[in-house]
C-alpha cells in the first residue's frame, strides 16, 4: 500500500500540490484525472522518489519512502520520451533497459534476461516486433514497448503518465485492455490520463486533482459536481455500463 499523509508542494511561492492525503491500496487499478497544470505528474513524481522534499509525507508497504526505494523499485512508463529514430537500439534491447539498475556494473544481459524479455514482449503481443528498430515503430508499438521496459524491472507498481497521448483510439483501447490485465494479474496500476470516459471504465479508484484532491472513489460514483470542482466546468461523462 501507498500512504501519502498532508503532502505539500511549492515553487518559488507558487502552490503545485496542497493538503494531499491518499491511499493506494495493493492491487488497485488508480487513474489520476485533472486538467493541464492540476500538479498530476508532480504528484506521481513524488511518489517516484524524484522530489525529495515531499518523501517525509510517504510510505510504501509501511516504510519510509526514500528507504523502500533503496531496495525496491517502481515500474515507470513517462509521459514522452525522447529518442533519436535512427538510433540503431531494437524492440528487444530497449525493454532490456530496465534490467540495468538490477544487472551489476560492466555485466551484460544475458540467454536468461532476453527470455524474459521475450515472454514480456509474448504477452503484450509484440514478440514479432523483437528486432525491429525502434525508429520503425507506431506510436502504439513504442508505447508496448516502454511498458515492456518496466515490467522486466519486476515491480508490483507500474505508474504511467499520460500512456495514451501518441496513441490512435484503436490502440488505446488495446493498451488499457492490456494494463487491467495486469492489474488482474496482481500489479498496482497508477496512471494519469485525460481521457476521462476511458478511464472510468477501467479503473477501479479514480483520483480527481487540481492542485487538492476533489475526489478518491470508485468511476462508477464520479459526479458531476466533483468533475466541475476539479476542472472548473462540466464535462460530460458517458455512464459506465
Amino acid at each position: 500500500m501507498i500512504e501519502i499523509n498532508n503532502l505539500n508542494y511549492s515553487v518559488n511561492n507558487k502552490i503545485i500540490l496542497q493538503n494531499i492525503t491518499l491511499q493506494i491500496e495493493k492491487g488497485q487499478f488508480v487513474s489520476v484525472i485533472g486538467p493541464n497544470g492540476a500538479g498530476k505528474s508532480t504528484l506521481l513524481k513524488c511518489i517516484l522518489g524524484l522530489i525529495k522534499e515531499t518523501a517525509k509525507s510517504i510510505y510504501i508497504e509501511g516504510i519510509p519512502l526514500m528507504q523502500w526505494h533503496k531496495k525496491n523499485i517502481i515500474g515507470y512508463v513517462p509521459q514522452k520520451e525522447q529518442f533519436d529514430h535512427n538510433f540503431p537500439a531494437t524492440t528487444m534491447e530497449i525493454i532490456l533497459m530496465g534490467l540495468v539498475g538490477k544487472k551489476p556494473l560492466l555485466s551484460f544481459f544475458n540467454k536468461k534476461d532476453k527470455m524474459v524479455a521475450l515472454d514480456i514482449m509474448k504477452q503484450l503481443k509484440i514478440d514479432h516486433l523483437k528486432d525491429e528498430l525502434i525508429g520503425n515503430l507506431s506510436g502504439g508499438e513504442y508505447q508496448r514497448v516502454l511498458l515492456g521496459r518496466a515490467l522486466i524491472t519486476g515491480s508490483d507498481y507500474i505508474f504511467l503518465d499520460e500512456p495514451d497521448a501518441n496513441v490512435d483510439n484503436s490502440g488505446k483501447a488495446k493498451f488499457y485492455e492490456l494494463l487491467q490485465d495486469l492489474n488482474q494479474e496482481g500489479k498496482t496500476v497508477f496512471l494519469i490520463s485525460h481521457d476521462i470516459n476511458t478511464v472510468i471504465k477501467f479503473s477501479t479508484s479514480l483520483v480527481c486533482l487540481n492542485k487538492t484532491l476533489h475526489c478518491h472513489d470508485h468511476p462508477e460514483l464520479l459526479e458531476a459536481d466533483v468533475i466541475k470542482k476539479t476542472y472548473g466546468e462540466v464535462i460530460r461523462i458517458i455512464e459506465r455500463k
